[in-house]
């Protein structure tokens, strides 16, 4: 059976040293690559062997919902398409050519979709089909306690509002 992983695809596709320079950001035990302004520790995206495609992996986009968009826009804009002078440098500098295109989409969970269409990166919030039975007119018994744990894992951090003094 051929499972393949949600997932993005590159074009043109990574060379093998370039596959190699990634990988290194979802290390899980080998080399793990740190670069300034990356979103977290670890990446949830790895290219696969032959660089034609950016593999989400599943059980870390569900610990970690909110690094999937962020990861994959400093991926691209850092080193698979380049958006500025410095970042061509580095990239250039780290052996990557850059020049890339991800297209495609991916869902996390069923609460995320994250869409890229000529490296732009946008998420949406899916609708929780629970609440939208109950919007709908239908009855329907809505567990809560489950949607406010959902939406904490699901959707990004915002900061408290700031108080004004007085």
């Amino acid at each position: 059976m051929n499972d393949v992983p949600p997932h993005l695809t590159i074009h043109p596709p990574l060379e093998r040293h370039e596959v190699a320079f990634l990988a290194g950001f979802a290390a899980d035990g080998g080399l793990r690559r740190l670069w300034p302004g990356q979103p977290s520790p670890r990446s949830p995206w790895r290219p696969s062997p032959g660089g034609r495609r950016l593999d989400l992996d599943p059980v870390r986009a569900v610990a970690a919902p909110h690094d999937v968009a962020p990861w994959l826009r400093f991926l691209s804009r850092t080193f698979l398409a380049p958006s500025s002078a410095a970042a061509l440098e580095a990239a250039l500098d780290a052996g990557l050519r850059g020049g890339h295109r991800l297209a495609g989409r991916v869902e996390v969970h069923g609460h995320l979709r994250v869409v890229v269409e000529r490296n732009r990166v946008t998420e949406h919030l899916l609708p929780d089909p629970e609440v939208s039975l109950a919007a709908s007119g239908a009855a329907a018994v809505v567990d809560l306690d489950a949607c406010r744990i959902r939406s904490r894992t699901c959707r990004p951090r915002r900061s408290a509002p700031r108080s004004r003094p007085s």
